[in-house]
């Protein structure tokens, strides 16, 4: 029997065909249209999953682009570069085998004789390269040895013609002068840019706070290749910036203190010359310093001690508290205090120079350096009254002077001895600039300058001046008449015997100067440590004292050595070649003219005699003793003293009491002390009158009273 089969019918395929070609037409033209409202979305908006697609073509076109900016330049006053752009090599080595340039192989062969190579230049052991070379990476770099190569050193490698062995070229920056003011001038580091290129970024000193002047504008080519000249995508080369250091007066200064820090083998050091009348810094340093280009000496050495590191000024800050008793007339130079010490709500102020002084005016408590004495004039003040002139002079906040991460400083003032020793420079902490400051009101008659270190930014390009340095003045705490008779005092702490500054005496080279000395504790763990090599060590100077142009000041901190049998001596010899030289290329600085007398050799000579010498050279004679020849005198020869000044003399035999009329008390009580009498006093000023005779003999048993009267 026949099978028969059964035929779908061709009307029931038609039907399903139509179908699913309906079905996938449908889908395909849902799939199309979901596809083109995705590309609609991509090209209106440009974003693929967060990422902006015109960003991403337009960096990834300009990576390879670019037109990288050239840093500008920084130059000293009198036009000495003293930061340049260079050029260094970051090293690399290619492993992979798979690596040719035609037939010639691009990877490293002998690893070995490229190990010994390259240990030969770069500071990593042969070993140490080794290991690196045998590395399972298809390439391999150097750690920080290999990074940051000079060009000799890459000379020298190119020189090798080691296969495998490449170098990626970085912008880099060279100080000619290398440890000359790296603090001031300052250090940049490597960074990459938005378009993935490495540029130069300031990172301390003038570097960091003008980075956006120096640095300029990175640009891009068209797409023909050539630099876009105008439009936000130009270059724009960095602008020079031009520092008011002067590279001489500098140069001197780095190498005095080379000497000085080396031979004190101190904890640091510091050392800035100021113009008084405009602020500007002609010449700073500090140690220890580093070297920017190998960054030798930087680890542990970032803070400028110019401007962010605070301390107790000590002896210096004296000064300011005699402006302030100038100014508020409770400054009287001829009263008399008891030296030593002073007990004040049970807290003990001592005076350095020992307990055994006696009474002393309060003007030798200045140029000896009293903290008794001054402790004295802050309580005759009040306490209101000494903290707004420390306010006044611009303690306690930041100068601005174009450093970065200035300090403000900081001060103890709820109790009354806390207030007492801010009057002499403890309890107090300042910052180098901030005390350049306020002496420049004492410099300039009352004005007070901000210390500033850009002299100006130009356009590198056009030369341009874009921005100028200037005087501001940012205060008057005191005034002009103040100001001169603050600085007639300070001679007085060079020129007298027993001053604590005599061994800067310039007057030798026809200038006479004003100036403070300090010696400050320094506070640790909540308390003062002890000993000389544990305090700061200093001086400020103004020079010279009637038309004041420069500021100097000079310190040393825990010095573990004292090549000089004063620290002062060795300050000086920063000091003195470094401000002749100043005063020497200065056309405005005019030599003193002053009533000064060089003091004659007059020891081994008779009474009579040495007396006819001084008296003659206008200097007043009191003689302790009375027979043979003079034995010493008490300015030495060759030291200058006023004219009209007292000079004691000692020989032999029995003293005869001279007549004292008109002599200061400080006069009084030198010669009592020389000659061994008891010296009571009545009044202040001048001697008016005394107890015994001229002419009578006087010896320890003596009392002689005296009175005195101020001067009408």
């Amino acid at each position: 029997m026949s099978k028969k089969i059964k035929r779908l019918s061709n009307r029931r395929v038609s039907k399903n065909a139509k179908f699913f070609g309906f079905f996938l037409l449908i889908a395909t033209g849902l799939l199309i249209l979901i596809m083109g409202l995705r590309l609609l979305q991509i090209a209106t908006l440009k974003r693929v999953n967060s990422h902006n697609l015109t960003t991403a073509t337009r960096q990834a076109f300009m990576q390879e682009q670019m037109v990288a900016a050239t840093r500008g330049r920084i130059f000293s006053t009198d036009g000495e570069v003293l930061a340049d752009n260079s050029t260094v090599y970051d090293l690399y080595a290619v492993l992979d085998k798979n690596q040719f340039d035609g037939k010639k192989p691009k990877y490293v062969q002998d690893k070995k004789e490229t190990a010994k190579k390259l240990s030969s230049v770069i500071d990593l052991s042969e070993d140490d390269i080794l290991k690196r070379l045998d590395s399972n990476k298809l390439q391999v770099e150097f750690g920080t040895a290999g990074k940051g190569l000079n060009i000799d050193q890459y000379n020298k490698i190119k020189a090798m013609k080691l296969t495998g062995v490449g170098f990626i070229p970085q912008p880099a920056r060279y100080y000619p002068n290398n440890r000359m003011a790296s603090h001031i001038i300052g250090l940049t580091n490597s960074i990459t840019n938005a378009f993935g290129k490495n540029t130069l970024n300031g990172i301390l000193g003038i570097e960091d706070t003008r980075n956006k002047s120096l640095k300029g504008k990175d640009g891009v080519k068209d797409y023909l290749g050539n630099q876009v000249s105008q439009g936000q995508n130009q270059v724009k080369n960095g602008d020079n910036v031009t520092l008011t250091l002067d590279e001489k007066l500098q140069t001197t200064l780095e190498n005095r203190m080379d000497v000085m820090f080396d031979g004190t083998k101190a904890k640091s050091a510091t050392a800035v010359l100021m113009d008084s009348k405009t602020g500007k810094i002609l010449a700073a340093t500090q140690r220890p310093n580093f070297d920017p280009n190998s960054q030798d000496g930087l680890k542990d050495n970032w803070v400028n001690l110019l401007n962010q590191s605070t301390f107790e000024p000590g002896s210096t800050m004296k000064t300011i508290t005699l402006a302030a008793a100038i100014q508020e007339g409770k400054w009287h130079p001829n009263d008399t205090y008891q030296s030593g010490s002073l007990n004040i709500d049970g807290g003990r102020i001592v005076d350095a120079f020992g307990q055994n002084e006696g009474v002393l005016t309060y003007r030798e408590g200045y140029w000896r350096s009293s903290n008794v004495a001054f402790a004295h004039v802050e309580q005759s003040l009040g306490a209101t009254t000494w903290k707004k002139y420390i306010d006044r002079f611009h303690f306690l906040e930041p100068t601005h002077s174009d450093l970065p991460n200035e300090a403000s400083g900081s001060i103890s003032f709820q109790q009354a001895i806390d207030q007492a020793n801010t009057a002499y420079g403890q309890a107090i902490n300042v910052t180098t600039l901030q005390l350049l400051q306020a002496y420049s009101a004492i410099a300039n008659n009352g004005k007070e300058v901000k210390p500033y270190l850009v002299e100006k930014v130009a356009d590198s390009k056009t030369g341009k001046t874009l921005y100028q340095g200037k005087t501001t003045t940012v205060g008057q705490p005191i005034t002009a008449a103040t100001a001169k008779e603050v600085r007639k005092y300070m001679t007085d702490v060079v020129n007298q015997e027993t001053g604590t500054a005599k061994q800067y005496d310039l007057r030798d080279a026809g200038y006479q100067i004003s100036a403070k000395t300090g010696t400050a504790q320094i506070s640790e763990n909540g308390r003062y440590l002890d000993g000389l090599n544990n305090d700061i060590h200093s001086v400020m100077t103004i020079v010279p004292e009637e038309n004041p142009r420069f500021i100097m000041y000079v310190a040393v901190r825990q010095p573990k050595v004292f090549p000089d049998p004063n620290i002062q001596l060795t300050l000086n010899k920063v000091f003195r070649p470094v401000m002749l030289q100043a005063l020497n290329d200065s056309k405005s600085a005019v030599k003193s003219k002053t009533n000064e007398v060089k003091l004659p050799q007059v020891t081994g000579q008779s009474i009579d005699d040495a007396r006819g010498k001084l008296e003659k050279a206008g200097l007043r004679v009191a003689v302790v003793g009375s027979t043979g020849r003079v034995k010493t005198q008490s300015v030495s020869a060759g030291s200058y003293a006023l004219k009209d000044q007292l000079i004691i003399l000692k020989a032999n035999g029995k003293t005869l009491l001279p007549n004292m009329d008109g002599w200061s008390l400080a006069e009084a009580q030198r010669y009592a002390n020389e000659t061994g009498f008891n010296l009571k006093t009545d009044g202040t000023g001048f001697i008016t009158k005394q107890s015994m005779e001229a002419g009578q003999e006087v010896n320890g048993q003596s009392v002689v009273s005296v009175e005195l009267k101020e001067k009408e």
